[in-house]
């Protein structure tokens, strides 16, 4: 029999309940609010109070601010990740066959126009999350990227983390966190297109605020606490 170092003990249904009440609230506000709402909650909860989208210029800060080596690594994971989305790319292949005389039938692969990626960074710069969901969206054919990440301290978005997203393709950043950042790219907020589809992991607010606005957008899926 294994033996258990640690468990965890599942929530109280209770807790599930305020969870999904607090987001719904938190996405009804925004609705309402729009980008004063966003904005309004971005300093409240993660003390961040100016415009939240990311400028070029700071983009290229953060190329300049990172080590060779750092730089070096990304690029190398971004290389790989790119060439296996390439490869499964090519393996969806369009076509058409006559099934009967006059009658075609067939598939092809269309692209969304827009896609927006949450980046989780409330502990830490999760580099491979901006690399695996903006580089597979651009090598699919997305015309339009939107990446969120939420800031840590006054410099925003870690520099990496920045750096990631240049380089795999983002065309606009946010520096967004929790519900706030997923319903920025779900509605097209800050003069953005509208995401049809919603990709990355994120806290349990994120999730939720996926889950809840399933339907209304397509998602990557649920993502639990191993998948941050």
């Amino acid at each position: 029999m294994p033996e258990y170092l640690k468990r965890a003990a599942p929530p109280p249904p209770e807790d599930r309940t305020r969870l999904s009440e607090t987001v719904a609230r938190l996405l009804a506000e925004i609705r309402a609010g729009r980008e004063a709402a966003v904005t309004s909650l971005a300093a409240r909860f993660d003390g961040w109070e100016t415009d939240p989208r990311v400028s070029p210029e700071r983009i290229a800060r953060a190329h300049e601010a990172l080590p060779e080596t750092t730089r070096a690594d990304i690029l190398y994971a971004h290389d790989n990740i790119r060439r296996f989305a390439e490869a499964q790319r090519a393996t969806l292949t369009d076509m058409e066959v006559e099934i009967t005389p006059g009658l075609l039938a067939g598939q092809r692969q269309i692209p969304v126009e827009a896609a927006g990626c949450y980046v989780p960074g409330g502990r830490y710069s999760h580099v491979a999350s901006a690399l695996m969901t903006v580089t597979t969206a651009k090598v699919a054919g997305v015309r339009h990227v939107t990446a969120a990440a939420p800031p840590r301290g006054a410099a925003g978005i870690p520099d990496a983390v920045l750096y990631a997203l240049d380089i795999a393709g983002a065309d606009a950043v946010l520096t967004l966190g929790g519900v706030q950042a997923v319903a920025a790219m779900a509605w097209g907020l800050f003069d953005l297109p509208p995401a049809a589809v919603l990709a990355g992991p994120g806290n349990a607010f994120v999730a939720e605020a996926k889950r809840q606005l399933f339907g209304e957008v397509g998602i990557d899926m649920v993502a639990g606490p191993t998948d941050v």
